[in-house]
Protein backbone atom coordinates (compact mmCIF):
# COMPACT_ATOMS: atom_id res chain seq x y z
CA UNK A 1 0.00 0.00 0.00
CA UNK A 2 0.94 3.64 -0.83
CA UNK A 3 1.02 4.65 3.08
CA UNK A 4 1.37 2.78 5.91
CA UNK A 5 -1.33 1.62 7.73
CA UNK A 6 -2.01 4.09 10.47
CA UNK A 7 -1.68 6.78 8.63
CA UNK A 8 -4.81 5.49 6.27
CA UNK A 9 -6.89 4.43 9.12
CA UNK A 10 -6.44 7.95 10.67
CA UNK A 11 -7.11 9.84 7.37
CA UNK A 12 -10.34 7.47 6.68
CA UNK A 13 -11.21 8.08 10.40
CA UNK A 14 -11.52 11.44 9.38
CA UNK A 15 -13.29 11.45 5.96
CA UNK A 16 -16.04 8.86 7.73
CA UNK A 17 -16.64 11.72 10.19
CA UNK A 18 -17.21 14.22 7.67
CA UNK A 19 -19.42 12.03 6.29
CA UNK A 20 -21.80 11.07 9.04
CA UNK A 21 -21.90 14.05 11.48
CA UNK A 22 -22.72 17.29 11.47
CA UNK A 23 -20.58 19.87 9.30
CA UNK A 24 -18.49 23.00 10.22
CA UNK A 25 -18.99 26.17 8.45
CA UNK A 26 -16.16 25.20 6.34
CA UNK A 27 -18.20 21.85 5.01
CA UNK A 28 -21.09 23.68 4.80
CA UNK A 29 -19.53 25.73 1.72
CA UNK A 30 -17.81 22.77 0.32
CA UNK A 31 -17.98 21.55 -3.85
CA UNK A 32 -18.67 18.83 -5.65
CA UNK A 33 -16.52 18.68 -8.66
CA UNK A 34 -17.96 16.94 -11.73
CA UNK A 35 -16.34 15.11 -14.29
CA UNK A 36 -18.20 13.66 -17.16
CA UNK A 37 -16.72 11.77 -19.50
CA UNK A 38 -18.80 11.03 -22.98
CA UNK A 39 -19.16 10.51 -26.70
CA UNK A 40 -17.73 7.87 -28.44
CA UNK A 41 -14.29 7.72 -30.62
CA UNK A 42 -15.36 8.78 -33.66
CA UNK A 43 -18.32 10.16 -35.18
CA UNK A 44 -19.65 6.79 -36.67
CA UNK A 45 -19.41 5.63 -33.15
CA UNK A 46 -20.75 8.36 -31.17
CA UNK A 47 -24.53 7.75 -31.26
CA UNK A 48 -27.01 10.29 -30.10
CA UNK A 49 -28.16 8.20 -26.79
CA UNK A 50 -24.51 9.10 -25.41
CA UNK A 51 -25.36 12.76 -26.13
CA UNK A 52 -28.99 12.44 -24.71
CA UNK A 53 -27.37 10.90 -21.71
CA UNK A 54 -25.28 14.10 -20.97
CA UNK A 55 -27.99 16.47 -21.43
CA UNK A 56 -30.04 14.53 -19.20
CA UNK A 57 -27.55 14.53 -16.44
CA UNK A 58 -26.71 18.07 -16.39
CA UNK A 59 -30.39 18.29 -16.41
CA UNK A 60 -30.58 16.01 -12.92
CA UNK A 61 -28.41 18.53 -11.23
CA UNK A 62 -30.03 21.24 -12.00
CA UNK A 63 -33.18 20.12 -10.32
CA UNK A 64 -31.31 18.20 -7.32
CA UNK A 65 -28.20 19.10 -6.44
CA UNK A 66 -27.57 21.91 -4.38
CA UNK A 67 -24.30 23.81 -3.06
CA UNK A 68 -21.16 24.33 -4.42
CA UNK A 69 -20.54 22.83 -7.96
CA UNK A 70 -17.98 22.47 -10.28
CA UNK A 71 -18.35 20.90 -13.67
CA UNK A 72 -15.65 19.80 -16.51
CA UNK A 73 -17.42 18.43 -19.77
CA UNK A 74 -15.30 16.22 -22.19
CA UNK A 75 -17.10 14.90 -25.14
CA UNK A 76 -16.46 13.76 -28.81
CA UNK A 77 -14.28 16.24 -30.73
CA UNK A 78 -14.88 18.55 -28.16
CA UNK A 79 -16.04 22.64 -29.63
CA UNK A 80 -15.17 21.55 -32.81
CA UNK A 81 -17.79 22.84 -35.35
CA UNK A 82 -17.75 19.36 -37.64
CA UNK A 83 -20.49 16.70 -37.40
CA UNK A 84 -19.39 14.06 -34.97
CA UNK A 85 -22.60 12.53 -33.66
CA UNK A 86 -24.64 9.81 -35.16
CA UNK A 87 -28.40 10.09 -35.23
CA UNK A 88 -31.58 8.37 -36.45
CA UNK A 89 -32.14 9.48 -40.10
CA UNK A 90 -36.22 9.82 -41.52
CA UNK A 91 -36.33 6.23 -42.83
CA UNK A 92 -38.04 6.45 -46.54
CA UNK A 93 -40.47 4.56 -45.32
CA UNK A 94 -42.10 7.50 -43.39
CA UNK A 95 -40.87 9.52 -46.04
CA UNK A 96 -43.38 12.00 -47.73
CA UNK A 97 -43.08 9.94 -50.86
CA UNK A 98 -45.02 7.32 -48.80
CA UNK A 99 -48.54 8.23 -49.43
CA UNK A 100 -50.27 5.23 -48.29
CA UNK A 101 -50.24 1.84 -46.57
CA UNK A 102 -49.46 -0.14 -49.21
CA UNK A 103 -46.43 1.83 -50.29
CA UNK A 104 -45.08 1.72 -47.04
CA UNK A 105 -45.43 -1.65 -47.20
CA UNK A 106 -43.05 -2.47 -50.31
CA UNK A 107 -41.09 0.12 -49.12
CA UNK A 108 -40.33 -1.31 -45.72
CA UNK A 109 -40.04 -5.00 -47.40
CA UNK A 110 -37.11 -3.46 -49.46
CA UNK A 111 -35.34 -1.70 -46.36
CA UNK A 112 -35.48 -5.25 -44.81
CA UNK A 113 -33.79 -6.86 -47.57
CA UNK A 114 -30.88 -4.40 -47.97
CA UNK A 115 -30.98 -3.05 -44.54
CA UNK A 116 -27.51 -4.79 -43.33
CA UNK A 117 -26.19 -3.22 -46.09
CA UNK A 118 -24.04 0.51 -45.40
CA UNK A 119 -25.83 3.22 -43.31
CA UNK A 120 -28.51 4.14 -44.87
CA UNK A 121 -30.66 4.63 -41.46
CA UNK A 122 -28.17 7.29 -39.61
CA UNK A 123 -26.67 11.06 -40.50
CA UNK A 124 -24.50 13.03 -38.82
CA UNK A 125 -24.78 16.71 -37.29
CA UNK A 126 -22.52 18.45 -34.55
CA UNK A 127 -23.51 17.82 -30.60
CA UNK A 128 -25.81 19.85 -28.91
CA UNK A 129 -23.93 20.08 -25.49
CA UNK A 130 -23.21 23.49 -24.28
CA UNK A 131 -20.34 24.86 -22.46
CA UNK A 132 -17.86 21.41 -23.00
CA UNK A 133 -14.66 21.79 -21.76
CA UNK A 134 -13.09 19.96 -24.63
CA UNK A 135 -12.74 16.73 -26.75
CA UNK A 136 -12.76 13.11 -24.81
CA UNK A 137 -9.12 13.00 -25.14
CA UNK A 138 -6.88 11.73 -22.46
CA UNK A 139 -4.50 14.57 -21.56
CA UNK A 140 -7.53 17.29 -21.68
CA UNK A 141 -9.55 15.28 -19.48
CA UNK A 142 -6.40 14.24 -17.22
CA UNK A 143 -5.30 18.12 -17.48
CA UNK A 144 -8.50 19.26 -16.04
CA UNK A 145 -8.67 16.44 -13.31
CA UNK A 146 -5.23 18.19 -12.23
CA UNK A 147 -6.31 21.28 -12.52
CA UNK A 148 -9.49 20.70 -10.16
CA UNK A 149 -7.10 19.05 -7.88
CA UNK A 150 -5.77 22.47 -6.66
CA UNK A 151 -8.89 23.78 -5.96
CA UNK A 152 -10.16 20.70 -3.88
CA UNK A 153 -10.12 21.14 0.51
CA UNK A 154 -11.26 18.62 3.02
CA UNK A 155 -15.47 18.14 2.55
CA UNK A 156 -15.26 18.29 -0.91
CA UNK A 157 -16.46 15.03 -3.26
CA UNK A 158 -15.41 14.90 -6.73
CA UNK A 159 -18.02 12.40 -9.24
CA UNK A 160 -16.81 10.94 -12.00
CA UNK A 161 -19.62 10.00 -14.83
CA UNK A 162 -18.72 8.20 -18.06
CA UNK A 163 -21.42 7.55 -20.51
CA UNK A 164 -19.05 6.20 -23.93
CA UNK A 165 -18.04 2.96 -25.23
CA UNK A 166 -15.10 0.86 -23.61
CA UNK A 167 -12.80 -2.41 -24.54
CA UNK A 168 -11.79 -4.90 -22.63
CA UNK A 169 -8.42 -6.19 -20.89
CA UNK A 170 -5.21 -5.94 -23.12
CA UNK A 171 -3.06 -7.08 -20.97
CA UNK A 172 -3.02 -9.66 -18.11
CA UNK A 173 -5.24 -8.02 -15.65
CA UNK A 174 -8.47 -8.52 -16.81
CA UNK A 175 -10.05 -5.71 -14.65
CA UNK A 176 -7.68 -3.42 -16.80
CA UNK A 177 -10.70 -2.32 -19.17
CA UNK A 178 -10.97 0.68 -20.87
CA UNK A 179 -12.57 3.73 -21.57
CA UNK A 180 -12.73 4.54 -25.52
CA UNK A 181 -11.65 8.14 -26.08
CA UNK A 182 -12.06 10.71 -29.37
CA UNK A 183 -9.72 9.92 -32.09
CA UNK A 184 -9.38 5.92 -30.72
CA UNK A 185 -7.47 6.99 -27.66
CA UNK A 186 -8.09 5.73 -24.29
CA UNK A 187 -7.85 5.37 -20.68
CA UNK A 188 -7.32 2.31 -18.91
CA UNK A 189 -8.80 1.31 -15.64
CA UNK A 190 -4.90 0.86 -13.99
CA UNK A 191 -3.81 4.47 -16.10
CA UNK A 192 -7.82 5.72 -14.62
CA UNK A 193 -5.96 4.87 -10.70
CA UNK A 194 -3.18 6.72 -11.11
CA UNK A 195 -4.50 10.07 -12.32
CA UNK A 196 -7.21 9.44 -9.19
CA UNK A 197 -4.02 9.28 -6.84
CA UNK A 198 -3.65 12.74 -7.56
CA UNK A 199 -6.68 13.56 -6.04
CA UNK A 200 -6.02 14.90 -2.29
CA UNK A 201 -6.99 11.78 0.13
CA UNK A 202 -9.72 13.86 2.32
CA UNK A 203 -11.53 13.72 -0.84
CA UNK A 204 -13.83 11.02 -1.64
CA UNK A 205 -14.70 10.05 -5.23
CA UNK A 206 -18.16 8.82 -6.20
CA UNK A 207 -18.14 7.01 -9.65
CA UNK A 208 -21.28 6.32 -11.98
CA UNK A 209 -19.78 4.01 -15.38
CA UNK A 210 -21.91 3.51 -18.31
CA UNK A 211 -19.30 1.95 -20.69
CA UNK A 212 -18.84 -1.84 -21.73
CA UNK A 213 -16.90 -3.52 -19.76
CA UNK A 214 -16.90 -0.73 -17.24
CA UNK A 215 -16.44 -2.98 -14.29
CA UNK A 216 -12.66 -2.85 -14.13
CA UNK A 217 -12.70 0.32 -13.36
CA UNK A 218 -14.51 -1.04 -9.50
CA UNK A 219 -11.33 -1.84 -8.97
CA UNK A 220 -10.00 1.61 -9.05
CA UNK A 221 -10.43 0.81 -5.41
CA UNK A 222 -6.89 -1.05 -5.42
CA UNK A 223 -3.56 0.17 -6.37
CA UNK A 224 -2.81 0.13 -9.96
CA UNK A 225 -6.27 -1.43 -10.45
CA UNK A 226 -4.84 -4.74 -9.40
CA UNK A 227 -6.14 -6.44 -6.03
CA UNK A 228 -3.10 -8.44 -5.16
CA UNK A 229 -1.45 -4.77 -4.57
CA UNK A 230 -3.78 -3.66 -1.64
CA UNK A 231 -6.75 -0.95 -1.42
CA UNK A 232 -5.75 2.47 -1.55
CA UNK A 233 -5.86 5.21 1.24
CA UNK A 234 -8.58 7.05 -0.35
CA UNK A 235 -12.65 6.69 -0.16
CA UNK A 236 -13.63 5.32 -3.52
CA UNK A 237 -16.52 3.75 -4.72
CA UNK A 238 -18.21 3.04 -7.90
CA UNK A 239 -21.34 2.24 -9.42
CA UNK A 240 -21.18 0.23 -12.53
CA UNK A 241 -23.36 -0.57 -15.56
CA UNK A 242 -21.88 -3.93 -16.16
CA UNK A 243 -19.19 -6.66 -15.53
CA UNK A 244 -15.30 -6.04 -16.75
CA UNK A 245 -16.15 -9.13 -18.93
CA UNK A 246 -19.55 -7.85 -20.82
CA UNK A 247 -20.64 -5.56 -22.91
CA UNK A 248 -23.29 -2.86 -21.57
CA UNK A 249 -26.79 -1.86 -23.06
CA UNK A 250 -27.09 1.26 -24.74
CA UNK A 251 -25.65 3.29 -27.13
CA UNK A 252 -27.78 3.79 -29.48
CA UNK A 253 -28.57 6.51 -32.10
CA UNK A 254 -31.79 6.89 -31.81
CA UNK A 255 -32.80 8.89 -28.26
CA UNK A 256 -36.45 7.36 -27.87
CA UNK A 257 -35.07 3.95 -26.27
CA UNK A 258 -33.39 4.87 -22.88
CA UNK A 259 -33.03 1.38 -22.06
CA UNK A 260 -29.72 1.86 -20.22
CA UNK A 261 -28.15 1.99 -16.57
CA UNK A 262 -27.29 5.37 -16.24
CA UNK A 263 -30.56 6.83 -17.38
CA UNK A 264 -32.32 4.88 -14.53
CA UNK A 265 -29.58 5.83 -12.25
CA UNK A 266 -29.72 9.41 -12.64
CA UNK A 267 -33.23 8.88 -12.97
CA UNK A 268 -34.36 7.87 -9.66
CA UNK A 269 -33.55 10.93 -7.91
CA UNK A 270 -35.68 12.94 -10.50
CA UNK A 271 -38.69 10.15 -10.46
CA UNK A 272 -38.35 10.14 -14.40
CA UNK A 273 -36.10 8.12 -17.11
CA UNK A 274 -34.04 10.37 -19.67
CA UNK A 275 -36.95 9.83 -22.00
CA UNK A 276 -39.80 11.09 -19.66
CA UNK A 277 -41.12 7.86 -18.59
CA UNK A 278 -42.29 7.92 -14.90
CA UNK A 279 -40.55 5.85 -12.00
CA UNK A 280 -41.62 4.41 -8.72
CA UNK A 281 -40.16 5.79 -5.89
CA UNK A 282 -36.34 5.14 -4.81
CA UNK A 283 -36.22 6.58 -1.65
CA UNK A 284 -36.87 2.73 -0.06
CA UNK A 285 -36.03 3.85 3.52
CA UNK A 286 -38.26 6.58 3.06
CA UNK A 287 -35.78 9.42 4.58
CA UNK A 288 -36.51 11.41 2.06
CA UNK A 289 -34.25 11.71 -0.37
CA UNK A 290 -32.13 8.91 -2.70
CA UNK A 291 -29.02 7.92 -2.01
CA UNK A 292 -26.74 6.68 -4.21
CA UNK A 293 -27.04 3.27 -2.96
CA UNK A 294 -30.47 3.34 -3.64
CA UNK A 295 -30.11 4.72 -6.97
CA UNK A 296 -28.02 2.02 -7.99
CA UNK A 297 -30.50 -1.07 -6.57
CA UNK A 298 -33.61 1.05 -8.35
CA UNK A 299 -31.68 0.51 -11.60
CA UNK A 300 -30.90 -3.01 -10.55
CA UNK A 301 -34.89 -3.20 -10.71
CA UNK A 302 -36.32 -1.02 -13.25
CA UNK A 303 -33.46 -1.42 -16.57
CA UNK A 304 -34.72 -3.94 -18.62
CA UNK A 305 -30.99 -4.70 -20.63
CA UNK A 306 -28.37 -7.17 -20.54
CA UNK A 307 -26.60 -5.45 -17.80
CA UNK A 308 -25.18 -6.92 -14.65
CA UNK A 309 -24.61 -3.58 -12.23
CA UNK A 310 -21.91 -3.73 -9.98
CA UNK A 311 -21.19 -1.31 -6.89
CA UNK A 312 -17.26 -1.09 -5.94
CA UNK A 313 -18.13 -2.12 -2.32
CA UNK A 314 -19.08 -5.88 -3.76
CA UNK A 315 -15.46 -5.93 -5.24
CA UNK A 316 -14.26 -5.74 -1.60
CA UNK A 317 -16.70 -8.32 -0.71
CA UNK A 318 -15.52 -10.61 -3.21
CA UNK A 319 -11.89 -10.06 -2.73
CA UNK A 320 -11.78 -10.14 1.00
CA UNK A 321 -14.64 -12.84 1.77
CA UNK A 322 -15.87 -15.86 2.34
CA UNK A 323 -19.42 -17.88 2.12
CA UNK A 324 -19.14 -21.10 3.85
CA UNK A 325 -19.33 -24.56 1.77
CA UNK A 326 -19.22 -22.05 -1.61
CA UNK A 327 -17.57 -20.85 -4.13
CA UNK A 328 -18.21 -17.07 -4.89
CA UNK A 329 -15.58 -16.54 -7.61
CA UNK A 330 -16.82 -19.47 -9.85
CA UNK A 331 -16.40 -18.92 -13.65
CA UNK A 332 -19.68 -17.37 -15.61
CA UNK A 333 -19.96 -20.86 -16.97
CA UNK A 334 -19.65 -22.66 -13.92
CA UNK A 335 -22.10 -24.73 -12.39
CA UNK A 336 -24.24 -23.36 -9.90
CA UNK A 337 -25.16 -26.08 -7.75
CA UNK A 338 -24.37 -25.69 -4.24
CA UNK A 339 -22.20 -29.00 -3.48
CA UNK A 340 -20.16 -27.78 -1.01
CA UNK A 341 -16.51 -28.38 -0.91
CA UNK A 342 -14.65 -29.10 2.20
CA UNK A 343 -12.35 -26.71 1.02
CA UNK A 344 -14.13 -23.80 1.53
CA UNK A 345 -15.74 -24.83 4.72
CA UNK A 346 -14.22 -22.07 6.70
CA UNK A 347 -14.40 -21.04 10.54
CA UNK A 348 -17.85 -22.60 12.06
CA UNK A 349 -19.33 -18.80 12.33
CA UNK A 350 -19.60 -18.41 8.59
CA UNK A 351 -22.69 -17.60 7.30
CA UNK A 352 -23.60 -20.12 3.79
CA UNK A 353 -25.63 -19.41 1.58
CA UNK A 354 -28.74 -21.71 2.70
CA UNK A 355 -32.63 -20.76 3.65
CA UNK A 356 -34.67 -19.10 1.86
CA UNK A 357 -33.92 -15.84 -0.01
CA UNK A 358 -35.99 -14.04 2.90
CA UNK A 359 -34.10 -15.38 5.51
CA UNK A 360 -30.89 -14.13 4.08
CA UNK A 361 -31.86 -10.49 2.86
CA UNK A 362 -33.65 -9.80 6.31
CA UNK A 363 -30.54 -7.92 8.14
CA UNK A 364 -29.58 -6.79 5.36
CA UNK A 365 -29.52 -2.63 4.05
CA UNK A 366 -33.41 -1.82 3.03
CA UNK A 367 -32.31 -0.97 -0.64
CA UNK A 368 -30.58 -4.62 -1.09
CA UNK A 369 -34.01 -6.04 0.63
CA UNK A 370 -35.71 -4.32 -2.12
CA UNK A 371 -33.92 -5.68 -4.38
CA UNK A 372 -34.08 -8.97 -3.44
CA UNK A 373 -37.78 -9.06 -3.59
CA UNK A 374 -38.39 -7.28 -6.49
CA UNK A 375 -35.48 -9.44 -8.66
CA UNK A 376 -37.93 -12.57 -7.10
CA UNK A 377 -40.95 -10.54 -7.97
CA UNK A 378 -40.12 -10.21 -11.70
CA UNK A 379 -38.70 -14.16 -11.88
CA UNK A 380 -42.06 -14.88 -10.51
CA UNK A 381 -40.33 -16.71 -7.84
CA UNK A 382 -41.55 -16.68 -3.97
CA UNK A 383 -38.73 -15.38 -0.93
CA UNK A 384 -39.64 -18.49 0.61
CA UNK A 385 -38.43 -21.01 -1.38
CA UNK A 386 -35.36 -22.63 -0.49
CA UNK A 387 -31.98 -21.67 -2.06
CA UNK A 388 -31.42 -25.01 -4.00
CA UNK A 389 -35.13 -24.04 -6.00
CA UNK A 390 -33.83 -20.89 -6.69
CA UNK A 391 -30.20 -22.01 -8.43
CA UNK A 392 -32.30 -24.99 -10.33
CA UNK A 393 -34.55 -22.54 -12.09
CA UNK A 394 -31.39 -20.11 -12.89
CA UNK A 395 -29.91 -23.38 -14.42
CA UNK A 396 -32.85 -24.71 -16.15
CA UNK A 397 -33.20 -21.36 -17.83
CA UNK A 398 -29.80 -21.31 -18.73
CA UNK A 399 -30.32 -24.95 -20.12
CA UNK A 400 -33.23 -23.22 -22.09
CA UNK A 401 -31.37 -20.82 -23.38
CA UNK A 402 -28.30 -22.52 -24.35
CA UNK A 403 -30.72 -25.21 -26.60
CA UNK A 404 -32.37 -22.47 -28.02
CA UNK A 405 -29.07 -20.55 -29.63
CA UNK A 406 -28.42 -23.67 -31.09
CA UNK A 407 -31.59 -24.01 -32.86
CA UNK A 408 -30.73 -20.27 -34.08
CA UNK A 409 -27.67 -21.34 -34.95
CA UNK A 410 -29.29 -24.13 -37.27
CA UNK A 411 -31.59 -21.62 -38.83
CA UNK A 412 -28.78 -18.88 -39.43
CA UNK A 413 -27.20 -22.08 -41.26
CA UNK A 414 -30.52 -22.66 -43.78
CA UNK A 415 -30.29 -19.30 -44.92
CA UNK A 416 -32.67 -16.56 -44.47
CA UNK A 417 -34.08 -16.53 -48.46
CA UNK A 418 -32.99 -12.95 -48.76
CA UNK A 419 -30.84 -13.43 -51.28
CA UNK A 420 -32.82 -15.42 -53.64
CA UNK A 421 -35.98 -13.27 -53.21
CA UNK A 422 -33.71 -10.19 -53.83
CA UNK A 423 -32.60 -11.79 -57.02
CA UNK A 424 -36.27 -12.69 -58.27
CA UNK A 425 -37.10 -8.70 -57.90
CA UNK A 426 -34.08 -7.58 -59.60
CA UNK A 427 -34.84 -9.96 -62.69
CA UNK A 428 -38.44 -8.85 -62.79
CA UNK A 429 -37.87 -4.87 -62.00
CA UNK A 430 -33.98 -4.09 -62.44
CA UNK A 431 -34.42 -0.47 -60.86
CA UNK A 432 -35.30 -2.21 -57.66
CA UNK A 433 -31.98 -3.08 -57.60
CA UNK A 434 -29.41 -2.54 -54.15
CA UNK A 435 -28.30 0.81 -55.94
CA UNK A 436 -31.04 2.61 -57.60
CA UNK A 437 -34.05 1.42 -55.36
CA UNK A 438 -34.42 4.24 -53.17
CA UNK A 439 -34.76 6.51 -56.56
CA UNK A 440 -36.99 4.06 -58.58
CA UNK A 441 -40.13 6.03 -60.51
CA UNK A 442 -42.27 2.30 -59.69
CA UNK A 443 -42.69 3.58 -55.83
CA UNK A 444 -43.65 6.82 -56.59
CA UNK A 445 -46.92 5.59 -57.86
CA UNK A 446 -49.73 6.27 -55.61
CA UNK A 447 -51.33 2.92 -56.03
CA UNK A 448 -48.86 -0.23 -55.00
CA UNK A 449 -51.31 -2.88 -54.32
CA UNK A 450 -50.66 -4.42 -57.48
CA UNK A 451 -46.87 -4.24 -57.33
CA UNK A 452 -46.73 -5.83 -53.45
CA UNK A 453 -49.27 -8.56 -54.98
CA UNK A 454 -46.98 -9.43 -57.70
CA UNK A 455 -44.26 -9.44 -55.02
CA UNK A 456 -46.07 -11.86 -53.04
CA UNK A 457 -46.59 -14.13 -55.75
CA UNK A 458 -42.53 -14.66 -56.68
CA UNK A 459 -41.22 -18.19 -55.84
CA UNK A 460 -38.80 -17.49 -53.08
CA UNK A 461 -41.41 -15.03 -51.29
CA UNK A 462 -43.37 -17.37 -49.09
CA UNK A 463 -39.85 -19.16 -48.52
CA UNK A 464 -38.45 -15.48 -47.29
CA UNK A 465 -41.41 -14.63 -45.15
CA UNK A 466 -41.40 -18.35 -42.99
CA UNK A 467 -37.76 -17.64 -42.50
CA UNK A 468 -38.61 -14.20 -41.41
CA UNK A 469 -41.46 -15.21 -39.16
CA UNK A 470 -38.94 -18.11 -37.23
CA UNK A 471 -36.49 -15.64 -36.85
CA UNK A 472 -37.96 -12.77 -35.53
CA UNK A 473 -40.05 -15.61 -33.42
CA UNK A 474 -36.56 -17.64 -32.53
CA UNK A 475 -35.00 -13.81 -31.59
CA UNK A 476 -38.31 -12.44 -29.57
CA UNK A 477 -37.50 -16.06 -27.23
CA UNK A 478 -33.74 -15.53 -26.70
CA UNK A 479 -34.08 -11.62 -25.80
CA UNK A 480 -36.79 -13.30 -23.47
CA UNK A 481 -34.55 -15.71 -21.77
CA UNK A 482 -31.57 -13.39 -21.86
CA UNK A 483 -33.26 -10.78 -19.89
CA UNK A 484 -34.05 -13.53 -17.46
CA UNK A 485 -31.01 -15.00 -17.08
CA UNK A 486 -29.90 -11.72 -16.67
CA UNK A 487 -32.01 -11.11 -13.66
CA UNK A 488 -31.17 -14.39 -12.14
CA UNK A 489 -27.20 -13.60 -12.19
CA UNK A 490 -28.48 -10.35 -10.72
CA UNK A 491 -30.45 -11.60 -7.77
CA UNK A 492 -27.56 -14.05 -7.38
CA UNK A 493 -24.75 -11.87 -6.92
CA UNK A 494 -27.26 -9.64 -4.46
CA UNK A 495 -27.76 -12.62 -2.25
CA UNK A 496 -23.95 -13.32 -2.52
CA UNK A 497 -23.42 -9.83 -1.76
CA UNK A 498 -25.07 -9.74 1.57
CA UNK A 499 -23.66 -13.20 2.83
CA UNK A 500 -20.09 -11.83 2.35
CA UNK A 501 -21.22 -9.07 4.04
CA UNK A 502 -22.15 -10.93 7.22
CA UNK A 503 -18.98 -12.68 7.37
CA UNK A 504 -16.94 -10.07 6.10
CA UNK A 505 -15.76 -9.45 9.84
CA UNK A 506 -14.89 -13.06 10.25
CA UNK A 507 -12.43 -13.68 7.57
CA UNK A 508 -10.83 -9.87 7.04
CA UNK A 509 -8.50 -8.05 8.41
CA UNK A 510 -9.68 -4.93 10.91
CA UNK A 511 -8.22 -2.41 8.45
CA UNK A 512 -10.28 -3.66 5.31
CA UNK A 513 -13.57 -3.80 7.73
CA UNK A 514 -13.28 -0.52 8.62
CA UNK A 515 -12.51 0.70 5.18
CA UNK A 516 -15.82 -1.27 3.75
CA UNK A 517 -17.93 0.20 6.13
CA UNK A 518 -16.48 3.61 5.16
CA UNK A 519 -17.43 3.08 1.36
CA UNK A 520 -20.62 1.84 2.50
CA UNK A 521 -21.49 5.21 4.25
CA UNK A 522 -19.97 6.79 0.97
CA UNK A 523 -22.60 5.16 -1.04
CA UNK A 524 -25.46 5.40 1.02
CA UNK A 525 -24.97 9.27 0.93
CA UNK A 526 -26.81 11.08 -1.47
CA UNK A 527 -26.10 14.29 -4.23
CA UNK A 528 -27.10 17.06 -2.40
CA UNK A 529 -24.41 17.80 -0.18
CA UNK A 530 -26.33 19.20 2.88
CA UNK A 531 -28.18 15.89 2.87
CA UNK A 532 -24.77 13.99 2.71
Amino acid sequence: MKKNMSQRLLQNATLFLALSVSFSADELRATDYFLTIGGGYQPDGNQASLEANVLFFQDVLLKKHSGGRTQATFFADGNDPQPDLQVLSTPLSNAANAVDDQTKSVTRLLEKLYAFRGNDSVEYRNHHIENVSGPNLPLSIRASLQHMCGSMKKGDRLFVYVTAHGSEAKSRNKFNTSIDCWDKQSIAAREFENWLDEVPPTVPVVMVMAQCYCGGFAHTIFDNASRGQGLVEQLRVGFFAQQHDLPAAGCRPDIENDEEYSSFFWGAFVGRSRTGKLMTDADFNKDGSVSFAEAHAHAMLTSQTIDIPLRSSEVVLRSYSEIAGYDHRRTDDSDLSLTVDDDLQGPRALAAMEGTPRDIARSAALELQHTVAGLLKQLELSPDDDIPTVFTRFEELRDASRDLSRTASRNRRRGSGRRELRAEIVEQWPELSERQWRSAEVLRVADQSELLRKIEQLPSYERYLENQVAREKTSKEMELLELREVKFQRLVNTLEAIVLAENLAIVAAPEVVGHYQRMIALEESTLTLDKR
